[in-house]
């Protein structure tokens, strides 16, 4: 069970008063903002914490490492080093303690019991990880890698794939299959696009299914056109989840059996804020902004994610703690006309759920009066495929003059190797925050 959302104010207060002794920046940060006088900070409650300042990717970049990690704490065997994938446009080197990550994963994976069986409760624990280039430790870019090279210390595989996922050729993707069957993994973890990408070349490998016993979804936006592939593709029974995640953190949340997306309150302290800088209420949408929990290695406080989440109700599969909705990143947003509403990624693809024969799209604007979709369509998709895509986005976008839509064979991936649904023009800072 995740505990009570004032446990975990009460637990980030302290997190912002051990951030204020340990790390130079935050210390710097805090008394510029005058919040203290006496060299020391107190955090007393949700008014004081609320006056804290956010912090952000480009705090941790400028002052990596020296002013952001608690060299106390550094002990080289139990650090773990990641990078981003620099979605953001640069890339972030973040350190954290194994064991709190390991505690993370696992008390995340908590409010999905068949998951968590399978990737913590299993005598085979064996990872294959298929995801963009840039969210690896290792080189998986080109087809001359062996297993070998691809296995990282702690024994997860990082499959082989071409950092413009829909450009991997053919001999990759039989790379890929042949390495599935001889590590024979337990689980998969892997960006939603690049695994139904690999679940369309099922077929010619004779296969039905993926030969794992479960699979965890993260890294970029779920679609409903790469779920219903990925949920075709898996053995009836497979737990398959999206997990919500961040290089900075590790795991934050996760979809449970009845479909709701948990936050994980127990490892951090979660605010959904609107443009105000004031709480989001259930049905509305606001930037996740997160302060890590007994981080005593570097600590975030009140950081700015640039994640759109919409919070919900409670679930009917028991789990306690707060549900969301996630709606992709704010950098990501339509905008429906001049002066218009904006529209997320979830809303985009919320549009088109129900348009079967969608394998793979992107909705490109780069003015508020017009926006363009590309669209890659499955094999036997209905003749109106295209019209039907038309038809949604001009109800999402009304005021929008020019809404054109196209099928073609290939959508190139971001620079940073994710394949992004949305390309708009984002939504500005306003006020605190967006």
């Amino acid at each position: 069970m995740l505990p009570d959302i004032h446990l975990s104010l009460s637990a980030a207060c302290t997190e912002a008063e051990f951030a204020y002794r340990s790390l130079p920046f935050y210390r710097d940060l805090i008394d510029q903002t005058g919040l203290t006088s006496s060299g020391t900070l107190h955090v007393a409650g949700p008014e004081e914490f609320r006056k804290l300042p956010f912090t952000s990717k480009a705090d941790f970049r400028r002052g990596f490492p020296a002013r952001v990690v608690n060299h106390a704490e550094s002990l080289p065997e139990l650090t773990y080093t990641s990078s981003s994938s620099g979605t953001t446009g640069e890339r972030l080197v973040t350190v954290v303690q194994r064991p709190l990550l390991a505690e993370r994963m696992a008390l995340t994976a908590a409010a999905n019991p068949p998951l968590s069986e399978r990737l913590l409760g299993a005598a085979n624990r064996k990872v294959a990880r298929l995801a963009a280039p840039n969210c690896s430790d290792v080189e998986c870019a080109t087809p001359l890698s062996t297993l070998a090279d691809r296995t990282l210390p702690d024994g997860t595989l990082v499959l082989s794939v071409a950092h413009d996922v829909l450009a991997t050729p053919q001999a990759m993707v039989d790379k890929i299959f042949d390495e599935l069957d001889a590590y024979q993994p337990a689980w998969l973890y892997a960006d939603p696009t690049h695994l139904a990408f690999l679940c369309a070349h099922l077929h010619r490998r004779g296969l039905t299914t993926l030969p794992v016993r479960a699979v965890v979804l993260t890294y970029s936006l779920l679609t409903h056109a790469a779920r219903r592939a990925v949920t075709a593709a898996t053995p009836e029974g497979t737990p398959v989840a999206e997990v919500l995640s961040m290089s900075e953190f590790g795991w934050l949340g996760i979809e449970c059996p009845a479909g709701a997306r948990h936050l994980n309150e127990e490892n951090y302290h979660h605010e959904i804020l609107r443009d105000d800088g004031s709480e989001a209420g259930v049905g509305e949408i606001g930037e996740l902004v997160i302060t890590s929990i007994e981080d005593r290695l570097s600590p975030h406080i009140r950081y700015r994610t640039g994640d759109l989440v919409e919070p919900g109700g409670r679930c009917p599969c028991g789990t306690t703690g707060r549900t969301v909705v996630p709606h992709g990143r704010a950098s990501t947003c339509l905008v429906d006309g001049i002066g218009g509403r904006f529209r997320t990624a979830r809303q985009a693809d919320d549009a088109l759920r129900d348009v079967v024969g969608v394998r793979h799209y992107r909705i490109d604007q780069s003015a508020p009066d017009s926006a363009h979709c590309r669209v890659i369509t499955a094999d036997d998709a209905p003749g109106d495929t295209v019209p039907a895509v038309r038809d949604r986005l001009r109800e999402l976008l009304p005021q929008v003059q020019q809404v054109d839509v196209s099928a073609v064979p290939h959508i190139e991936a971001e620079r940073s190797g994710k394949f992004s649904t949305c390309s708009g023009p984002g939504r500005v800072r306003q006020g605190a925050l967006l």
